[in-house]
């Protein structure tokens, strides 16, 4: 192998490892963004689930609340009868 190839294939050499750690760069920053984007998704959706489960807790203390209500004015009601 002449000095001429040999120059012309650690040119190519080279070109390919630089291209490979470009590549492996783009994969690595985009997996990372998106376990980023899923911790943050997971993070907003406990919150939701949270939230609805304080909004049923609420829900239920207000249909008891109503049901007393009714209740107290049917028997209201067949007193009046």
């Amino acid at each position: 192998m002449s000095n001429a190839n040999a120059g012309m294939l650690f040119a190519f050499g080279m070109l390919l490892l630089i291209t490979a750690v470009i590549i492996a760069a783009i994969i690595w920053a985009a997996s990372t963004t998106k376990a980023k984007a899923s911790a943050t998704r997971e993070a907003n959706y406990r919150e939701l689930a949270e939230k609805a489960s304080l909004d049923a807790a609420e829900i239920k203390a207000s249909l008891t609340e109503l049901k007393g209500r009714v209740a107290s004015i049917e028997r209201m009601m067949k007193e009046v009868e």
